[in-house]
């Protein structure tokens, strides 16, 4: 498991909330492990969108808790050694996402994209070797992944689902 994670408000939905035995795990878990979780900006703006589909718990425990936080906006132009430019991730992903879709890129939220732009802007600023991005979306993990694959951040960003996180939270816990 990853020393970090970027929780995708897919991956938040599916674990549920505070009276989910998953979640309490999931939360246990990070705890004893030492894991960062971190919210997106756009996930932080989705979870206040979709309040009742998303526990709001998750921005109480931004604002409170020192094991999750929101990050910061991501800057664009970050970039970890010979790896492309968070922008350029993230136009690759919104591109791919957008084919898949079909409909123009501009028309589709940002919100998986900037998952990747986080991870990568959370590589070049914080401690963190390695980073997750968890999520429990079939077509941004493959898309995200696809994209991340031969380029430097491949050995040092990961997608993991939901199910490969519950996975290591039941045979550690």
């Amino acid at each position: 498991m990853p020393s970090a994670l970027v929780l995708d408000t897919s991956f938040l939905r599916t674990l549920g909330g505070p009276g989910h035995d998953r979640y309490q795990a999931f939360v246990d878990y990070v705890k004893h492990e030492g894991i960062q979780l971190y919210l997106s900006q756009r996930g932080r703006e989705e979870i206040e969108e979709q309040q009742g589909w998303i526990s709001t718990d998750w921005l109480h425990k931004a604002r409170t808790e020192s094991w999750i936080s929101v990050s910061q906006p991501v800057q664009e132009g970050v970039s970890v050694y010979n790896g492309p430019t968070a922008a350029i991730v993230m136009d690759r992903i919104q591109q791919r996402l957008a084919d898949i879709e079909h409909v123009p890129p501009d028309e589709l939220r940002k919100t998986d994209a900037g998952l990747a732009g986080t991870a990568i802007m959370l590589l070049a600023s914080t401690d963190h070797d390695s980073i997750g991005i968890a999520m429990d979306d079939r077509n941004a993990e493959a898309t995200i992944r696809a994209v991340l694959s031969n380029t430097y951040y491949e050995n040092y960003l990961s997608v993991l689902t939901i199910w490969d996180v519950l996975e290591s939270v039941e045979e550690d816990g």
